[in-house]
């Protein structure tokens, strides 16, 4: 168990199961942590799980299903007030229970609940065209990550949805989940209450040996792709490479180039794109050093699409064969500073940072990070600037009557 001691009014219980990202596991992935946090053994219900966490001085319990380079993570987040605020001795026994009951004492699944997380998921994929900038970024993945399991989605296909059955579903539970790497990370005002959490949580950390990639495909010719919908507007989406990753001497100077581009209100692309030429209503850059890629997002005047397309490449473009002087980069390292120093105010980006910290080893200490981002040159800038390949440019804009 990984324990973070500090004076939060909260205390959060985080555990992590990590394993390989694989296609065909990621609709369990998806559902089970839906499934495993909407009612127990105890408590059979939505109602009465809903009712028995408001007991609890309205704790919570928040689940995410991501991948992050080749592994796949199911999270789940529970988070109790400090029990000295609210003066309850019995409320780390009690919220201890209830994690055994939802994890380690499983026995019951119902079938009407399974059956509704379903049905809510079909739906959503059914939907999918109706919701412009959803179906936008699925379609984009598609043509930009290829064969590539970036650009398959976290919850599975449509089809691998429709054909999961519960069985499926509690044999992966049985058989997989606790097979997985495991964290167990404490957050919070915690001295007092170690024993009893070391004691009586029956869920272990458990450390599998994992090897983390880091990769993509190859530059290919630019794949230019336009869709026509019944829309108002257009959705502009650029992917360019950008071979630069988490552990690479280059990655603060990547971070930068992000924040310069379009990463921050100050940015090129939000200047020129949306404020000087107002050829957008939203634009930004976001950088994935798992992938090393680099992606552009805008919305658009329908009929301004192709212009703003040309735009967008030509600041990329202008940023590539102009240097960029001391102020702007200056600007850019303050903003990515005051995002971690605030950062830090968050209990629950503590918390994940540790696992960060743990899955990836990765020792970098906060001030570690605010120096190299610091020591970030001109000369960084413009080595990961050369680099800066495009890739893919995706339209979905309106014209259907």
């Amino acid at each position: 168990m990984i324990e973070i001691k500090n004076e939060f009014k909260t205390i959060q219980f985080a555990l992590f199961f990590t394993d390989y990202d694989e296609k065909d596991t990621r609709v369990y992935r998806f559902l089970l942590p839906k499934l495993l946090t909407s009612h127990s053994n105890t408590y059979k219900t939505k109602v009465l799980m809903q009712k028995h966490l408001e007991d609890l001085y309205g704790a919570r319990i928040n689940t995410r299903s991501e991948h992050h380079a080749n592994l796949s993570v199911m999270s789940f987040v529970f988070t109790i007030v400090d029990p000295i605020i609210v003066e309850d001795e019995n409320l780390i026994d009690q919220s201890i229970k209830l994690l055994n009951d939802i994890f380690v004492d499983r026995t019951y699944f119902d079938e009407a609940i399974f059956q509704e997380e379903k049905r809510l998921l079909i739906e959503q994929w059914e939907t999918l065209k109706d919701h412009k900038r959803v179906y936008a970024n699925v379609e984009f993945g598609k043509a930009f990550f290829g064969d590539d399991l970036s650009g398959y989605p976290l919850s599975g296909t449509l089809e691998d949805i429709k054909k999961l059955t519960l069985s499926n579903l509690i044999d992966y539970y049985q058989n997989n989940f606790f097979n997985n790497e495991i964290k167990v990370i404490v957050n919070g005002h915690i001295e007092d209450h170690l024993s009893t959490i070391k004691s009586k949580l029956l869920i272990k950390s458990k450390n599998k040996d994992l090897n983390i990639k880091f990769n993509f495909r190859d530059l290919k010719q630019i794949n230019q792709i336009q869709e026509e919908t019944n829309m108002n507007q257009a959705i502009i989406k650029l992917g360019y490479q950008l071979p630069v990753f988490r552990f690479d001497p280059l990655y603060e100077a990547a971070l930068c180039v992000d924040t310069i581009l379009g990463g921050y209100p100050e940015s090129r692309l939000f200047r020129e794109i949306r404020e000087r030429q107002g050829l957008c209503y939203d634009i930004s850059s976001n950088y994935d050093f798992y992938k090393g890629i680099l992606v552009i997002s805008s919305g658009v005047a329908k009929h301004q699409k192709d212009y703003a397309l040309a735009e967008i490449i030509k600041e990329v473009n202008y940023l590539k064969e102009n240097d960029i002087d001391y102020e702007e980069l200056d600007h850019a390292k303050a903003y990515l500073i005051h995002q971690i120093k605030s950062s830090l105010d968050s209990q629950s980006y503590m918390t994940k940072r540790q696992y960060f910290v743990d899955i990836f080893k990765d020792n970098t200490t906060t001030e570690k990070r605010i120096e190299n981002i610091r020591n970030v040159s001109i000369q960084d800038i413009k080595k990961v600037i050369d680099i800066l390949q495009l890739d893919t440019t995706y339209i979905l804009y309106g014209g259907i009557s």
